[in-house]
Order: C-alpha cells, then sequence, then structure tokens
C-alpha cells in the first residue's frame, strides 16, 4: 500500500496480527515510524543498512520451521534511499576523488535500481505472506491538468514494483460523520485508473475498501466461492465414474 505520511500504512500493515493466517508478523523498520504498533503482538527489526536487509532475508529463507506468516517493509520509499547511499558511499570509496556522493550519475540510479528489485522479488518469493508501503507522490500534466498518483520511487520503479505485487492499494483519508459523531477514517483504492496506481488480481476486493484491515482483505480474497465445491464434488464424480 502507499499513501501521505499520516495515512495509517504502519497501523493498516499492522493489523496482520490480527488474522491467524497473517500471524506472527513481523516488521521491517525502515523508516522508523513504528510507535503506531505499540500494544500490538508484532515483533519489530529497525534496518539501517543493506547488509541487515540480506541477513533478515537470510534468516527468514532459512528458517524450516516457517515460524512468520507475514514480513512488512515499511518503507520500500525509504528503503530506496538507504539503498542509494549505500551505492554513492561505495562508489565513493572507489575514486572519492571524482565522486560526490549526493549527486549520484545515471550509472548509481541504475544500480540502485536494480538492487532495490532483487530485494522485493527475494522477500515476494519467501514462504510467507509479504506486506511493503510507500510514500504516495504526484504528477500533474501541464497541458490537461490531470493529477496522477503512484508509490514514490525512482524512475521505472514506480511502475514496475507494483508488478511484482497481487494487490496494490492507494491508502487515504476521509472524514465520517455518524450519528453526529465525525472520525478520520481510512480507505484503500484497489482499481487502477488513469489518476490511481492500483491492482487486484483476485478481484476480490471491489474498487474501494472502506476502513480495511488486512484480516478483512485476507478474509475478502479467501471466502467461498459460490458453488465451487459442488462442482469440484461432482467433476471428481464424474471421472472417477469414467
Amino acid at each position: 500500500m502507499y499513501g501521505e505520511p499520516g495515512a495509517g500504512k504502519t497501523r493498516f500493515g499492522g493489523t496482520a496480527a490480527d488474522h491467524p493466517a497473517t500471524s506472527p508478523l513481523l516488521v521491517v523498520d525502515v523508516e522508523g515510524g513504528t510507535a503506531t504498533l505499540r500494544g500490538k503482538d508484532v515483533d519489530v527489526v529497525q534496518v539501517r543498512s543493506m547488509s541487515q536487509i540480506e541477513e533478515i532475508h537470510k534468516e527468514l529463507a532459512n528458517d524450516t520451521t516457517n515460524y512468520y506468516k507475514t514480513v512488512f517493509i515499511d518503507s520500500l520509499t525509504e528503503l530506496q534511499k538507504l539503498d542509494m547511499r549505500t551505492v554513492m558511499l561505495e562508489q565513493w570509496n572507489k575514486k572519492p576523488e571524482s565522486t560526490d556522493v549526493y549527486v549520484p550519475s545515471q550509472r548509481e540510479w541504475g544500480k540502485s535500481g536494480e538492487r532495490v528489485r532483487m530485494v522485493v522479488r527475494a522477500f515476494r518469493d519467501l514462504k510467507m505472506n509479504t506486506i511493503v508501503s510507500a510514500l504516495l507522490n504526484s504528477d500533474k500534466d501541464d497541458k490537461t491538468g490531470l493529477v496522477t498518483y503512484y508509490p514514490s520511487l525512482p524512475g521505472k520503479l514506480r511502475s514496475e514494483i507494483p508488478g511484482f505485487f497481487d494487490v496494490v492499494g492507494l491508502l487515504t483519508t476521509y472524514t465520517d460523520t455518524t450519528d453526529g459523531v465525525t472520525s478520520i477514517e481510512r480507505q484503500l483504492q484497489v482499481v487502477k485508473t488513469e489518476r490511481v496506481s492500483a491492482k487486484d488480481r483476485f478481484s476480490a476486493l471491489g474498487t474501494i475498501v472502506q476502513k480495511p484491515t488486512m484480516p478483512m482483505l485476507w478474509d475478502m480474497i479467501h471466502k467461498p466461492i459460490p458453488g465451487l465445491q459442488e462442482a469440484i464434488t461432482a467433476l471428481s464424480k464424474e471421472r472417477v465414474d469414467e
């Protein structure tokens, strides 16, 4: 999921701890914003280097007990920045006289982009659920005035990374007034439009999920399909008869 600061991305991801199919939950805290998870039964590991990310993945991949059912990287926007700082430091160590650590060249952008792709693929392919958050970015077309929204990632990553996941949603807030009581609530748009980058490969979540939680999404995605079991049973019996 992606959204503005304060939209509730960390809290939303943390609700994976509230469902037996997605808990225990491990939060990989790159952004340093897990205070909102206080009181939740989650494990949090703070990451401040790419070597830590690699070690975490290695430990999860080699865990034969499959203890964690979900890993939540919060956030990919900050992870990409961390990787770029790593790439620039490596380049400065090689060529300090010709490297400005604050001004990456096309080569450094390309190297960092590929490393981020590798990290996302590696975590996605673990034998568990993978949740990733990102900040929101937008562009305005000077000719049409149309504003488009997408995950805050540089270059091709902003369109490629969403392709790695089954569900991509824009998390926003809205004002809800019920019985005279006003509150700030969240909603998750999971259908792509000309303005919003989003997707739902399961076609199970509708257009916008109001007040979303991970347990809610899990149950919507995995709800029984009417008549499916009966059809499978009938087909099996037909094959046995044949």
